[in-house]
């Protein structure tokens, strides 16, 4: 997804994850289930927000995922327009595995949760939720019809951990089997994609450096996809 249609513009898309939730805290899967922001997710968006606040947003789209949602108001900050929720940005469906502790994921399905986070080419979804390649399809063709519509703009994608990596994965050309690859996406870290004249190129990948509390201290170990999406 390198090559765009576009050309003579320069469009750009900042993404972000949520803030962190008392699920990431307590290592549980989310998935289409939600977990409210704790107190310090709260600080990760205002964080973003104070970065951004420059920033001429032409739209902003969340996951209607209240975690998401709730982030993407945060950032929005004092500008007027609407928080537009968009289904194809949700995280991955887990099923069965949604609110589950991650301890007890990897040890009642190990096979499973082994290709979920090592495999993921190989991972079959049989907790009801969705494969990697379902979220690429649902996802993929909306980021490229909001860039159509937003032609010579700049937006902002609020969702998660598994749709950002497939979303810049695709702009990579990276294949499935190295989704999991660092970076790691961390709460409320930016990525940036500016399209220039037809292609596209990643100025800013899973950047914290809006952090006030940096990702490799002990209060945010949990908070990283650290197993818990």
């Amino acid at each position: 997804m390198k090559s765009m249609a576009n050309d003579n513009t320069t469009t750009t898309l900042y993404i972000t994850r949520h803030g962190q939730t008392h699920w990431n805290a307590e290592r549980r899967m989310q998935g289409h289930a939600n977990s409210d922001l704790t107190e310090l997710g709260t600080q990760q968006a205002t964080w973003l927000r104070d970065a951004v606040q420059d920033v001429d947003f032409a739209a902003i789209y969340a996951s209607p995922s209240t975690r998401a949602y709730h982030t993407a108001e945060i950032i929005r900050g004092q500008r007027t327009q609407p928080v537009i929720p968009c289904d194809e940005l949700k995280e991955i469906g887990l099923g069965s595995w949604e609110g589950q502790l991650v301890s007890e994921i990897k040890q009642q399905h190990p096979t499973e949760y082994f290709a979920f986070w090592h495999a993921p080419q190989e991972y079959q979804a049989l907790n009801g939720g969705e494969t990697f390649a379902q979220v690429s399809e649902r996802a993929l063709p909306k980021v490229n019809a909001l860039i159509e519509l937003h032609t010579g703009q700049t937006i902002l994608l609020v969702t998660h951990a598994v749709t950002l990596k497939t979303i810049v994965s695709s702009f990579e050309d990276r294949p499935l089997a190295r989704l999991w690859e660092p970076p790691v996406i961390h709460p409320t870290s930016l990525t940036k994609i500016v399209i220039e004249n037809g292609v596209a190129r990643i100025a800013l990948y899973a950047d914290v450096s809006h952090h006030e509390i940096k990702p490799s201290s002990p209060q945010l170990e949990k908070s990283a996809q650290g197993r818990s999406v």
